[in-house]
């Protein structure tokens, strides 16, 4: 999942991936809301099947926008539906969180939308606005959602009643200039460069004088305006299918995404985050390893030697920072190097080089 890099004009699919996994925490976190909710005492049972429900439809999203990460899901723009429809929907979703910051939900213009392909991705867009309005909406407030036709557009509004954002970030919100605390600066960035990428917009609209809050305008193309959908894409090829591979790293995110990627690959990943969880994985036998060297960092060759006790004919991949490579006791044994930040398909070939050259 590409995302638009404004400062340099070419999509960049290293900050698709931050901006996915974004995504993937705003679903989490609703999710989340749902599972407390499915717990709380005297839950009626109708009440927690209505919870279970909602964590289901949460876990597929999150899921899903996993796999587009990483090249193994549908395009940008592959499910159309209505527009009022998905604004209920994401709204409904978020019924616990508007809860907790005792914040209503309002949709307006209900009839004003129509058909949208993208339905997804808008969906993101709208639960990322409204999460970010929650955090500063104050409490007794309201936040207003407004889907409206405008020509060959169809125009989603999102307004609080927050203290707004100053005139002068109208335009480094979408930089990753962020005031909330614990925040990115991610969600905003990456929701305008899908929203482009589709063909629309997302935008800060500058209200009256006297008006309180802030409210971003969301645009995207009616489906009667565009060309046939694509096909759907194709799953990721499995090339690994398989394939046992050992993962050391110590960064969740990366490990997240190459347990997905990989696995979406047909391999059967073992995780391990330390230098003692990757001595225990040793002893089973394993085709491939990426490892990060800072678990290991105190005795990389010892470590090495490890798994190769348990698997003599492993095909070996570093993943690391480090700008002046792998240690230089490690360039005879085969291995291969990956340097951070990398792409999955970097990965994937030094593994095919790597089993080809053992």
């Amino acid at each position: 999942m590409p995302s638009f890099d404004e400062q340099s004009g070419v999509f960049d699919p290293n900050l698709g991936v931050t901006g996915a996994l974004h995504d993937v925490s705003n679903a989490l976190t609703v999710l989340l809301g749902w599972v407390s909710e499915a717990r709380a005492a005297g839950a009626s049972p109708e009440a927690v099947e209505h919870a279970l429900g909602m964590v289901e439809q949460r876990a597929r999203v999150a899921r899903d926008l996993a796999r587009r990460a990483i090249g193994a899901g549908p395009s940008v723009l592959a499910r159309e539906d209505d527009l009022d429809a998905i604004v209920v929907d994401a709204l409904d979703a978020l019924a616990v969180e508007s809860q907790h910051a005792e914040v209503r939900l309002a949709q307006l213009g209900a009839g004003g939308g129509g058909r949208v392909r993208g339905a997804d991705d808008i969906s993101q867009i709208l639960t990322n606005l409204v999460m970010n309005a929650l955090a500063y909406a104050p409490r007794g407030s309201q936040i207003t959602v407004e889907a409206k036709t405008q020509d060959r557009l169809l125009v989603l509004e999102v307004a609080d009643e927050g203290p707004g954002i100053e005139p002068a970030r109208a335009s480094s919100v979408f930089r990753g200039d962020s005031t909330r605390e614990g925040g990115t600066g991610v969600g905003l960035r990456h929701a305008r460069a899908v929203a482009r990428a589709a063909g629309g917009n997302l935008v800060l609209v500058r209200g009256a004088a006297r008006q309180r809050g802030a409210r971003f305008r969301l645009t995207w193309p009616r489906a009667d305006t565009l060309a046939p959908a694509p096909p759907m894409s194709k799953p990721a090829s499995p090339v690994l299918q398989g394939q046992r591979v050992l993962i050391l790293e110590d960064d969740a995110d990366v490990a997240i995404l190459l347990e997905t990627a990989l696995g979406a690959r047909g391999a059967h990943i073992t995780l391990a985050t330390t230098a003692e969880e990757l001595a225990s994985a040793a002893k089973d036998v394993h085709d491939a390893a990426l490892i990060d060297l800072s678990p290991i960092a105190t005795d990389v060759q010892g470590a090495i030697d490890e798994l190769r006790r348990g698997s003599p004919d492993l095909a070996l991949v570093f993943i690391s920072g480090s700008a002046v490579g792998i240690p230089e006791l490690l360039t005879t044994s085969g291995a291969r190097w990956v340097r951070k930040p990398f792409e999955i398909a970097e990965v994937l070939a030094a593994l095919t080089e790597s089993r080809t050259k053992r």
